[in-house]
């Protein structure tokens, strides 16, 4: 038996494509004509409405229908009735007519906000603020949103995300986790899907509950239990790939175009088709950010030296004292005593005297003499990975024979190493400052600048940030700095055995020099990343 109110074809496609999201104005206005013009048609959309929302829309549009279709009978009564008046009193025809007219119009916009306007107004008429939350804001980092607004927890139908710059990961109800890059602009529609009208997104859905969907300005991607990114460029068109699992791809022409796409597919969606892409294609996974990772947490281990109290089980000075330093660059000190004459410690004025000895690290020079006090960096954490600094301040500098220096050094043993400083010229108590790498016990690509002079105040610091070293030189008496980089020393690249610490030495003369140390400080920066919770 064949329907007697057969639905046009035309009319499914515009009330799909609606509930879909892709309708577009133009189609929304022929919608409306087919709906006014048709009681069939309009009882047909109520009822494959209801069948395409969830639970609580479906009572709502249940019982707005009813209210609407009442409505029509009673102007379409109202409207006979017009009519009979209008046979008896042949003088009002037009205005009887319009009259009519205006109900029956009235009537079908009444029915129309059932179907294209209960997501934005509920049945008391106070609008989207009653509406309940189809997703939730869950994670967010370094997020920038735009419209001068900043979702939090609860996100409702119809609302639009703008995101100019993060990463933000939102929770449909119905399971599925989005992870939106910014700059993205993305519109939730319902509990099961929502529209990308620009920028990037991956998403996952449970296995369980596929049919997710993102609508996309020249066609849409249908979930079918998986993971998948989305890229929408400037004009409209979109990369779809497949992590995990499989998508169905439609194109704006619509079903007779649909591509499935399996893991590890590609396809572009443009110019009203699908078109597969080769599996090397340029825009591939790696395009997409799949979760948010939490950032490093960089905690910085410090060791402060004042030298205003002995340490016990530390390097002892001629006295017995504990210096606080722990360790001597491996291959330096090894026939100096255990309480060392070469060192003082005055903790009533928070110093440290350190006097030369006649040694040198180029060459390796006397190095059982040599006095490179220091500690091991693995003692605050340091694996080969992390940053790290090491400062002193050496006031009132005495003047030095030629070629003796002193400086900080950071290195796994003698004949291997990094260390910069102040070191004497020709005439004794002329400064540069210089940096140097030592390998194999010799010095290379030494970098000298500037120029001290005795009785000034000092502060070096010797660093490696984002795995680069420097030295930083402050005069601290003519308020001036100078920083020095060298050749980067690759032989360090990884070694988790450094030691960082100060020496003195005249390398050149048996003249030896007292340096007045009032503080040592060494940090590295550990890094850790906490759980995503």
């Amino acid at each position: 038996m064949t329907d007697p109110n057969p639905i046009p074809d035309l009319l499914k496609s515009l009330i799909d494509d609606y509930l879909d999201g892709t309708l577009d104005e133009a189609g929304t206005r022929e919608l409306e004509q087919l709906l006014t013009a048709d009681g069939a048609a309009r009882e047909y959309f109520v009822r494959y409405a209801r069948l395409n929302t969830d639970l609580h829309l479906e009572v709502r549009a249940r019982r707005a229908g009813a209210r609407a279709l009442n409505r029509i009978d009673e102007m379409t009564t109202a409207g006979r009735a017009s009519q009979r008046k209008r046979d008896v009193e042949p003088m009002k025809p037009r205005r009887a007519y319009a009259a009519t007219l205006a109900c029956l119009l009235t009537a079908a916009c009444c029915l129309l906000a059932v179907g294209l306007g209960w997501r934005m107004w509920g049945p008391d008429g106070s609008g989207a603020a009653s509406e309940p939350s189809i997703a939730w804001l869950v994670n967010a980092q370094n997020c920038q949103w735009g419209g001068g607004v900043n979702p939090a927890g609860d996100l409702r139908a119809r609302r639009v995300l703008f995101l100019a710059s993060g990463l933000a990961e939102v929770q449909f109800q119905c399971g599925a986790r989005v992870v939106l890059e910014g700059p993205a602009r993305l519109e939730l529609l319902s509990e099961r899907s929502a529209r990308l009208w620009s920028g990037k997104l991956t998403a996952r859905v449970p296995g369980a509950r596929s049919g997710f969907e993102i609508v996309l300005p020249q066609g849409k991607v249908i979930d079918l239990g998986t993971e998948f990114g989305v890229a929408v460029a400037d004009d409209g068109a979109t990369d779809v790939y497949v992590f995990e699992g499989k998508v169905d791809a439609v194109p704006s022409a619509g079903a007779a175009g649909l591509v499935n796409l399996k893991q590890n597919e590609s396809a572009r969606i443009a110019d009203g088709r699908v078109t597969r892409q080769p599996t090397d294609a340029p825009k591939g996974p790696d395009q997409f950010v799949r979760a948010i990772v939490p950032p490093p947490v960089v905690t910085p281990r410090t060791l402060r030296l004042n030298f205003d109290r002995a340490i016990p089980e530390t390097i002892a000075d001629g006295a017995g004292q504990g210096i606080g330093l722990t360790h001597r660059l491996p291959g330096t000190g090894s026939r100096l005593p255990a309480a060392d004459r070469n060192l003082r410690l005055d903790p009533d004025n928070a110093q440290l005297e350190l006097t030369t000895t006649n040694s040198d690290i180029n060459t390796q020079y006397r190095l059982g003499n040599g006095e490179y006090l220091g500690i091991r960096l693995a003692d605050l954490g340091f694996t080969g990975q992390e940053d790290f600094a090491v400062t002193t301040t050496i006031p009132n500098i005495p003047a030095l024979e030629s070629v003796g220096q002193f400086g900080l050094y950071v290195g796994p043993r003698s004949d291997k190493n990094i260390r910069g400083g102040l070191i004497s010229r020709r005439e004794a108590g002329e400064y540069t400052q210089f940096l140097v790498n030592n390998t194999d016990g010799n010095d290379t690509d030494i970098n000298r600048v500037g120029l001290h002079s005795p009785g000034t105040d000092i502060r070096l610091t010797l660093k490696r940030a984002r795995g680069l070293y420097s030295l930083i030189t402050e005069n601290r008496t003519s308020g001036s700095t100078t920083t020095l980089t060298i050749r980067h020393p690759e032989f360090l690249d990884g070694d988790a055995n450094l030691f960082v610490g100060l020496f003195g030495a005249n390398t050149q003369s048996n003249v030896r020099k007292t340096l007045i140390v009032k503080d040592f400080e060494a940090t590295v920066w550990t890094v850790s990343r906490r759980a995503d919770r």
